[in-house]
C-alpha cells in the first residue's frame, strides 16, 4: 500500500515530463518545417527574424518551469515519503501497544486465575472448618439437650407432686370458702330483697306523684301553646304572612319569643337532641378523627321536619363539611306544632360521638 501511494506521484511526474517533451519537440519540428518550407519553395515572402535572445529567454523560462515542477514533485514526493514514514511509525507503535495490552491481559488473566484458585481453596478450607464446628456444636447440643431433658423430667415430677399437694389444699380451702360465701350470700340476698322491696314501693309512690304532676303541667303547657299559636296566626294574618319569612325579621323574633314562653327549654333541648342524634346516625367518624371538635350548624326545616337548608356557622372546617353532608342525609324528626316556630330556624352545636 505504501509503495502504491509513492508510485502514483512518480507516474504523474513522468507523464507530465513526457507531455512537456512532446510539446517542445512539436514546436521544434514546426519551426524546422517552416524554415525548410521557405528554402524549398525559394520564396522569401514575409521573412521573420527571430531574436536568439528571445528564444534563449523562452528556453530558460521553460527550463525554470520544468525545474520548479520537478522541485514541486520532489517536495510532494518527500512529503508523501514523510507521511508514509510517520504512518509506518504510528502503525509500529500501535502494534507495540497491542502487544503490551496482550501481555497485560495475559498477566491479569493469570492473576485472576490464581486468585480464583486461592478463593476456591479458602472456601474449601472454610467449609471444612464450618462442617467440623457444626459437628462439634451438634454433639454439644445433643449432650446439653439430654442433660436438660433429664433435669426437666425431674423438675416436672417434682412440680407435679407439688401441684397435686397444692391442688388438694386449694380444693379444701375452696370448699370451706364456698360454704362460707354461700351462707353470707344467702344472708345478704335476704337483706337486699327486703331493701329492694321497700325501695320499689317508695319509688312507685314517687313516680305516681311525679306522673300526676307532669300530666297537669303538660295540660297547662298545651293550653298555653294553643293560645300562643292562635295569637301567632292572628299576627301573621294581620301582617300578610311576613312573619313566615326571614328568621331575623322583627315579627319572627316576636313570634319566637312568644313561642319560647309557650314551650319550655326542656322540650327545645330534647328536640335538638333528637336532631343531633339523627345527624350522628349519618355521620362517619373513622378512628375518632373529629373527637373533641365541634361545629355550629344553622338548620332550616319545614313543619313536617323536611330539611330546607343547612349551613356552617363556625367551628372545625373539616368537621363542618362532613356534618353538613350528614345533615342532608339525615331524617329530621317532625317537631311539635307548638315548637315549630322556635325550631324552624335553629342553631345546633354538633359534636361527634
Amino acid at each position: 500500500m505504501q509503495n502504491s501511494k509513492l508510485s502514483i506521484p512518480i507516474v504523474i511526474s513522468i507523464i507530465l515530463h513526457l507531455i512537456l517533451i512532446v510539446v517542445l519537440g512539436y514546436q521544434a519540428i514546426q519551426n524546422i518545417d517552416s524554415v525548410n518550407y521557405g528554402r524549398e519553395t525559394g520564396n522569401s515572402i514575409d521573412a521573420i527574424m527571430i531574436d536568439p535572445s528571445v528564444m534563449t529567454d523562452q528556453y530558460q523560462r521553460q527550463l525554470k518551469t520544468k525545474e520548479s515542477q520537478q522541485q514541486a514533485d520532489r517536495k510532494r514526493e518527500q512529503q508523501l515519503a514523510d507521511q508514509a514514514k510517520e504512518l509506518q511509525e504510528r502503525q509500529l507503535a500501535e502494534q507495540q501497544h497491542l502487544k503490551d495490552l496482550t501481555k497485560e491481559r495475559i498477566k491479569l488473566a493469570e492473576q485472576l486465575k490464581q486468585q480464583e484458585e486461592e478463593r476456591i481453596a479458602a472456601e474449601k478450607a472454610a467449609a471444612e472448618k464450618a462442617a467440623a464446628e457444626k459437628a462439634a456444636a451438634e454433639k454439644a447440643a445433643a449432650e446439653k439437650a439430654a442433660a436438660e431433658k433429664a433435669a426437666a423430667e425431674k423438675a416436672a415430677a417434682e412440680k407435679a407432686a407439688a401441684e397435686k399437694a397444692a391442688a388438694e389444699k386449694a380444693a379444701a380451702e375452696k370448699a370451706a370458702a364456698e360454704k362460707a360465701a354461700a351462707e353470707k350470700a344467702a344472708a345478704e340476698k335476704a337483706a337486699a330483697e327486703k331493701a329492694a322491696a321497700e325501695k320499689a314501693a317508695a319509688e312507685k309512690a314517687a313516680a305516681e306523684k311525679a306522673a300526676a304532676e307532669k300530666k297537669a303541667a303538660e295540660a297547662k303547657k298545651a293550653k298555653q301553646r294553643a293560645e300562643q299559636a292562635k295569637k301567632d296566626k292572628a299576627i301573621n294574618d294581620l301582617l300578610g304572612g311576613l312573619t313566615s319569612g326571614e328568621p331575623n325579621s322583627p315579627s319572627n323574633q316576636n313570634g319566637a319569643a312568644a313561642s319560647r314562653k309557650g314551650s319550655s327549654d326542656d322540650e327545645l333541648a330534647k328536640y335538638k337532641a333528637l336532631v343531633t342524634n339523627a345527624i350522628s346516625n349519618k355521620f362517619i367518624n373513622p378512628a375518632n378523627v373529629y373527637s373533641g371538635k365541634s361545629c355550629v350548624l344553622q338548620i332550616q326545616i319545614a313543619p313536617d321536619g323536611l330539611l330546607l337548608n343547612v349551613s356552617s356557622g363556625g367551628g372545625d372546617s373539616a368537621l363542618c363539611r362532613e356534618a353538613v353532608a350528614a345533615t342532608k342525609l339525615a331524617t329530621i324528626p317532625k317537631p311539635a306544632s307548638g315548637l315549630y316556630d322556635e325550631v324552624k330556624n335553629m342553631i345546633v352545636e354538633f359534636q361527634p360521638k
